[in-house]
């Protein structure tokens, strides 16, 4: 049985919202630790997520990069200037409209990305591999429901709705 501390949740969505909070804290606590990627300089966990997301798009402005992972733009602009700083991408103005900061991702930023996607990988494999394939399933079913029902609440972001049907 899961221990939800001291209050007993009279409802699933009060269910919902205890296990949601955990998440959120645990996910608060590694969201700013370095990220497990010892060949290379330590990253924080945006900074690791930016990287796999250029690994994935290759070069795009820093507005295509802000859009796709829903985050403001000086968020954005703070991340890049940091992984800059670590030789990990690059960023040069775009030539067709100089309001645009263009980035694209470096051999040693590929690496260290490609590395990093790895580790998560295994990371995820073993939590998957501790549950029981009913667990699996229900896990993954119910995730993806989360995050379609989540989406819902930013029309914006219509291309992670959209992706998400798929």
């Amino acid at each position: 049985m899961i221990n939800h501390g001291d209050v007993v949740p009279d409802s699933d969505a009060e269910l919902l919202e205890t296990l949601l909070t955990k998440v959120m804290r645990l996910h608060a606590i590694h969201g700013d630790a370095p990220v497990g990627d010892l060949a290379g300089p330590a990253l924080s966990m945006a900074e690791g997520v930016l990287l796999v997301e250029l690994l994935a798009t290759g070069e795009v402005t820093q507005q295509q990069v802000a859009d796709r992972l829903s985050l403001d733009k000086s968020r954005v602009s703070r991340l890049c200037s940091a992984l800059e700083r670590k030789h990990l991408l690059a960023r040069q103005r775009d030539d067709s409209n100089r309001r645009n900061l263009r980035v694209r991702i470096t051999a040693s930023g590929a690496a260290a990305a490609t590395r990093l996607r790895q580790t998560w990988h295994q990371r995820h494999e073993r939590m998957l591999a501790a549950m029981t394939p009913d667990e699996r399933r229900a896990l993954l079913l119910g995730l993806g429901a989360l995050a379609r029902e989540l989406a819902v609440f930013h029309p914006e972001q219509r291309d992670v709705r959209e992706s998400l049907a798929t």
